[in-house]
């Protein structure tokens, strides 16, 4: 989903109900259009600071909506579960941000999907046993097992951990032809156990809505509404 993402599940409300409750005016919601992923942002200008979200049903309860651009998912969670429930996972720059549920209107469980303990809401366990076999522990090594992991990654990281350890820089150490590759991924954000959480994340939310973000649900076309009047004041 790249290095910024932000998505939410709302039960029981139309695509356009759900666009209406983030603060798409009437004619922002009767300019809405179908659109597939790839162009999603065709058309609108890059400096535009106007919401955009692309949204549809995942469920015959539950409507999935992926924020493009802006924060209205963030800021209209409560109102967006009036009379149902909603889910939000995100992530940035700056690391992933609390997996929140809110029911009709009321911040029911919030917790850390890295740090273990962190949890805070009404009811901080109302989840629990939809998390069974999932991991939200950024120092849990269990990751490390995993098949689908590049060959010698684990050679990498122990050779990195220490290099950091002694202070050395890149050009201090010959280093194998064949771990460049891996400096670049690192570099740009891979991390096998911070992919593990977050996975695990999006794993529970499609336990609860009963389908998980898919290829399928994403190389389909869904509604793209642009949320301008509250931005633009």
């Amino acid at each position: 989903m790249g290095e910024w993402f932000m998505s939410v599940w709302v039960e029981g409300l139309e695509v356009w109900e759900a666009a209406r409750r983030l603060g798409a005016s009437v004619p922002e919601v009767d300019h809405s259009i179908q659109c597939t992923w790839a162009n999603v942002l065709r058309g609108l200008p890059a400096d535009d600071d106007a919401g955009v979200v692309w949204a549809g049903p995942v469920t015959a309860d539950w409507t999935q909506i992926i924020q493009v651009r802006g924060f209205d998912c963030d800021q209209a969670l409560r109102d967006l579960s009036y009379g149902g429930r909603a889910l939000k996972v995100g992530w940035d720059l700056n690391g992933p941000r609390d997996l929140v549920y809110t029911v009709n209107g009321e911040y029911v469980t919030g917790f850390s999907v890295t740090v273990p303990g962190e949890r805070w809401g009404s009811d901080p366990q109302a989840l629990d046993h939809h998390a069974q076999g999932l991991q939200f522990d950024l120092d849990d090594s269990n990751w490390e097992s995993d098949p689908d992991l590049p060959p010698d990654w684990l050679e990498y990281c122990a050779w990195e951990e220490a290099r950091l350890e002694r202070g050395q820089d890149y050009g201090d150490e010959d280093i194998p032809e064949e771990w460049q590759d891996f400096i670049a991924l690192a570099h740009s954000g891979y991390s096998p156990p911070m992919a593990t959480c977050l996975a695990s994340a999006l794993t529970l939310v499609g336990r609860v809505t009963g389908r998980e973000i898919d290829r399928e649900w994403m190389s389909g076309t869904h509604t793209r509404y642009v949320i301008r009047d509250k931005h633009n004041g």
